[in-house]
């Protein structure tokens, strides 16, 4: 393609990905408020306080329906919630550079783009076709089968295009079989990667011990700091080895101290105090919590093309923080209790859409 046209497909494809991503999100805030009781504050509030905060910036207000999900009863009212199709459509593509986005998330590249930093052990790595070990060093087709031998619990997944704990699949390696190994490799086909499931530290296995309980850290990058937005503990469901709200999970806002707010969140929006197993969230303080946030504050410093990033770090056994994914097109914390980039709010609007003369 020649040089002249390929700026011009670059923001295609970019307008094309924020734009589905941005209609998907207002149709699930549609369906989401739903189940919602009305919040008679931002009724009372929209025209008067809503709408005057967000005419001083050159964008559209933003609908009502996005600040009864936002500020809903267990949050502090304010104005300066982000809409999820403001974020996804608009300041994402402001921050991140989405053409390098698909290529830099692939997880099998994670060994060489965060070497030296914990990651679960990788058994097998699958990249358009070709097979590599965790050090990429290259794999005959039998000896990727002869590598998925052993022993303890293994996992599955595709290594682009995932999200929400799509298409993860467990398996005790005792008992696999060759063909049963070669039946992974055909459904998979390409593009994927096995790793031994991570053994994580005991206090957050009580919370749920069949799925690995991941920490979620968004990071932005602006001017010469690395700040910390959100963070997030997302603790499985019943008997689930993924930790996602979308499969029945619950999500609890991380305070900075480490310790948990007193509810969490799930899929339904709905809070609960405590798990099923009678756990409440508020008597947990999460582990190496100090050492999480060192470790994602230094690896988000290394991301000049992407200023927003997603953190997904686990806890290990000894007390380890290990990454486990990185998201640059990440959710802007949605299950967190306050907006999204707080003080900064106002210096955000600003540089991503600019301020009118007058309010």
């Amino acid at each position: 393609m020649g040089s002249k046209l390929r700026p011009l497909y670059d923001k295609l494809y970019i307008g094309v990905e924020t734009f589905l991503l941005a209609r998907d999100a207002r149709r699930d805030a549609k369906r989401d408020v739903k189940h919602l009781p009305p919040n008679p504050q931002v009724d009372e509030q929209y025209d008067s306080l809503i709408r005057s905060y967000w005419r001083q910036f050159k964008v559209s207000v933003p609908k009502k329906y996005w600040f009864h999900l936002l500020a809903n009863a267990n949050r502090p009212f304010s104005p300066k919630y982000i809409p999820d199709d403001l974020w996804f459509g608009r300041i994402i593509p402001h921050y991140n550079n989405l053409i390098f986005a698909k290529a830099l998330q692939d997880k099998c590249m994670y060994s060489v783009l965060f070497s030296g930093v914990p990651q679960p052990v990788t058994v097998v790595k699958n990249i358009a076709g070709v097979f590599y070990d965790g050090d990429m060093g290259l794999l005959t087709r039998q000896e990727a089968v002869a590598r998925c031998h052993g022993t303890g619990r293994i996992l599955a997944k595709p290594s682009v295009s995932t999200g929400m704990g799509n298409n993860i699949r467990f398996y005790d390696r005792e008992t696999l079989t060759d063909g049963d190994i070669e039946g992974i490799f055909r459904q998979y086909r390409e593009n994927f990667i096995i790793q031994e499931k991570l053994v994580q530290h005991p206090d957050l296995a009580r919370l749920n011990p069949s799925s690995l309980n991941t920490i979620r850290v968004l990071t932005f990058l602006h001017g010469d700091r690395v700040h910390v937005l959100t963070a997030v503990l997302r603790v499985g469901g019943p008997a689930s080895e993924v930790d996602n709200t979308s499969q029945g999970g619950y999500a609890v806002t991380i305070r900075p101290d480490g310790s948990l707010a007193p509810l969490g969140q799930n899929k339904k929006w709905e809070y609960a105090e405590a798990l099923a197993n009678g756990v409440r969230f508020q008597d947990v303080t999460i582990p190496s919590y100090d050492r999480v946030i060192q470790t994602v504050t230094a690896l988000a410093a290394r991301f000049g093309q992407f200023r927003i990033i997603g953190w997904d770090m686990a806890v290990a056994q000894d007390g380890e923080p290990t990454l486990v994914e990185y998201n640059i097109i990440p959710m802007h914390g949605c299950h967190c209790s306050a907006p999204v980039f707080g003080d900064m709010t106002d210096q955000v609007l600003e540089e991503v859409f600019g301020r009118r003369n007058a309010p």
